[in-house]
């Protein structure tokens, strides 16, 4: 379950991200490798968030529930040669971004749309981004200044990251993975639980709890492992950013079939 957020803090939210990835992009080497996306520098990590942070907004702004938008390659081609540097670049994905934040802020929540899921709302595309560039932020500021340099991902966005991960993404997904071999159950500890209850009508939102889980299921007749942790900690783990080793994380039942999940990777 998700304590959610609301269509306001979730354009708020997106705005923050994009501000530090400028940020981070301020101070860049463009050839510098980002590990926790192989064979990506940061110059590659910034045209994909680029390109998909303007497909976001264009799949609004097109309206078609029945055909996804295109055109993310010539976004893509667009961007200034790596030679015009890290300036350049920035420049280039703020306009991308500023286009996005404009097209969400004056799109109807509700408008028909084209998603991964087949026709739907506006609001999905203001979630999708959201999430999208808050893990492509940390992979730039891990990138660029190791662990200590990420920002803390505020817990209302993080839980609602590992909402959508479990909820859209991975059943998405999952189809062009291996079995799981193990059931994962994943909770959530919150350091300010108080905090998520701001605003109570976001898209697909329950009612916060003292503790938010989730499940991954294996294959009937499987065991199950439990995963306890801060909501950030987990949206990285599921994510394939951090391992089960990383502190805060709490493991209990078969840690091997975990360890195997992970290894194969929950995502694609």
């Amino acid at each position: 379950m998700s304590a959610g957020l609301t269509h306001d803090r979730m354009l708020d939210a997106l705005e923050a991200q994009v501000g530090l990835v400028r940020f981070a992009l301020d101070r860049a080497e463009l050839e510098t490798a980002v590990d926790s996306c192989p064979g990506w520098s940061v110059r590659d990590l910034v045209l994909h968030l680029g390109a998909v942070n303007w497909w976001g907004g264009e799949n609004v702004r097109a309206g078609d529930p029945g055909q996804r938008a295109r055109g993310m390659g010539a976004i893509r081609d667009s961007a200034p040669p790596a030679d015009d540097g890290a300036a350049a670049l920035e420049r280039w994905y703020a306009g991308l971004a500023d286009e996005m934040l404009r097209t969400f802020g004056a799109a109807d929540p509700a408008a028909p749309v084209w998603t991964f899921a087949g026709p739907g709302r506006a609001d999905y595309w203001l979630r999708r981004p959201l999430h999208e560039t808050a893990i492509h932020r940390w992979d730039l500021e891990h990138a660029l200044g190791g662990e200590d340099a990420t920002t803390p991902l505020p817990e209302d966005v993080a839980v609602d990251t590992v909402d959508e991960f479990c909820t859209e993404m991975y059943p998405r997904m999952s189809a062009g993975l291996p079995p799981l071999p193990v059931g994962i159950r994943l909770r959530a500890e919150l350091h300010a639980p108080e905090r998520l209850s701001d605003g109570a009508a976001p898209v697909g939102s329950r009612a916060p709890g003292p503790d938010l889980g989730w499940t991954l299921p294996g294959p009937d007749g499987a065991g199950s492992v439990a995963v306890t942790g801060p909501p950030e900690t987990l949206a990285l783990l599921l994510w394939g950013r951090v391992g089960a080793d990383e502190p805060g994380l709490e493991i209990s039942g078969d840690r091997a079939a975990l360890d195997a999940a992970l290894e194969a990777g929950l995502s694609v």
